[in-house]
């Protein structure tokens, strides 16, 4: 995979957040949680391919800033299954922190086009 390619790199991370959160078990309380980090965390694809179809710059500046917006609520609650001990397996811990690392740089990323434009 071209880390530059932004959609592709996106797709990857939802299919990761999918996988992982199908792997895990759910609670009443961490279902609640896993289901908003799931529309948060595949929205941040979803809006970079809108935005990469987009009729005009504006809208392409809207996406944009929609999915960065996604991408810091999905660091969020990635935070908040890891700090609050949602997950206990150290394996689960440990790809949770991975997907937090790659959200994170997809936040700065997302960040980065909605300043140049």
């Amino acid at each position: 995979m071209n880390n530059y390619d932004l959609r592709e790199r996106t797709y990857r991370f939802s299919v990761g957040l999918v996988e992982f959160i199908n792997g895990l078990y759910q609670s009443r309380v961490s279902s609640r949680i896993f289901d908003q980090l799931l529309r948060a965390g595949t929205s941040i694809g979803a809006n970079v391919e809108e935005a990469d179809s987009s009729p005009s710059r504006k809208d392409f500046k809207y996406k944009i800033s929609i999915s960065k917006k996604e991408a810091a609520e999905t660091v969020y609650w990635l935070r908040i299954i890891i700090d609050a001990g949602i997950i206990k397996n150290e394996h689960n811990v440990s790809k949770a922190k991975e997907l937090l690392e790659e959200c994170i740089q997809l936040l700065k990323i997302l960040g980065s086009i909605s300043r140049k434009l």
